[in-house]
Parts: structure tokens; C-alpha cells; sequence
């Protein structure tokens, strides 16, 4: 499930556009993020050297950036949480533009339920 800042009809036009398997639900309050201890970052963490990188290799890629909703300075965490409800993975981002490999993810979600790494042919 993906959780954003913005108003429900938001939320579900992001996972229509990127065909998601999974849920998008809005957290316009933050409430979520604050339970998560997810912070406001600086100046820095969300406009410094780090991010205009990660935003100019991703306009290379023609990706662009969008209109922001909610507020700009809110830091995105990801979270992995099993069907009990206990976090398994977390990654609080160290700047606006910080987020984990996919590669990273799948791993994570492989040790969670047991399954054995795919092996590449010898």
C-alpha cells in the first residue's frame, strides 16, 4: 500500500497512472507519517545538492517533477509491515529524494515470507 499527503481522488489518480497492485490511500492530516516518526526536513534535505541531482537524473530519464501536495518539507519513509501488523523493513530517508532500490524491496519482501533468493544460471 502506498500512503500519500494528498485527498483521496489524489491518491487514486497516482495508482492509476502507475498501475499499482496494490492500494494508494490519502493521509492529507499526516497522521500516518507522524506515527511513523517520519520528520519535517530541512532546507537541505529537501532542495539540497542531493535532490537537484536525483531531479536532473530523472528529468534525463523524462521523468518531471510535479505540482507538490501537502507540505514540500514532509520526509517520505518506506515501510514494509507483515499481515500482523509488525514492521519488517523501514527506511527513513535522509533526503526528499531518497528512496530504496527496488532490488532492496524484494529482498526484504523475499526474507519476509521465506522465499529463496532467485539464483541466475551458473
Amino acid at each position: 500500500m502506498a500512503v500519500t499527503q494528498g485527498e483521496p481522488q489524489q491518491a487514486q489518480a497516482l495508482c492509476d497512472r502507475f498501475q499499482v497492485p496494490f492500494p494508494c490511500l490519502a493521509d492529507p492530516r499526516r497522521s500516518s507519517y507522524k506515527a511513523f516518526g517520519l520528520k519535517r526536513g530541512s532546507v537541505v534535505e529537501v532542495l539540497g545538492p542531493a535532490v537537484l541531482l536525483r531531479g536532473m537524473q530523472a528529468a534525463l530519464k523524462g521523468h518531471h517533477i510535479e505540482k507538490t501536495v501537502g507540505d514540500a518539507f514532509q520526509m517520505p519513509g518506506t515501510f514494509i509491515i507483515d499481515g500482523e501488523g509488525v514492521v519488517r523493513y523501514a527506511r527513513y530517508a535522509v533526503h526528499a529524494a531518497d528512496h530504496p532500490a527496488i532490488g532492496e524491496l524484494v529482498e526484504a519482501l523475499h526474507s519476509l515470507s521465506g522465499a529463496a533468493e532467485p539464483t541466475s544460471p551458473a
